[in-house]
């Protein structure tokens, strides 16, 4: 998948799903775009999850350090 990012998937994912919705589209064209639409939602989750990740590490290091600094303002 081309370099979009995160919002340029949501949005896409929109205009996926209104075309769907929209039922005037040919048979082999819906399926095109459905499957589009599953790849953005791979690419979003993915992206999703990578960001929860980086998060949990930042809450691990900010834990981390307010230990720290108790421990010294403890000493």
């Amino acid at each position: 998948m081309k370099n979009i990012s995160f919002e340029e998937a949501m949005e896409r994912m929109e205009e996926i799903i209104k075309s769907l919705e929209g039922g005037e589209l040919e048979l082999d064209k819906s399926l095109e775009i459905f499957e589009e639409g599953i790849k953005m939602y791979r690419y979003c989750t993915k992206k999703l999850e990578e960001m929860e990740g980086r998060v949990k590490v930042i809450m691990q290091q900010e834990d981390a350090l307010e230990k720290f600094d108790f421990e010294l303002e403890g000493e």
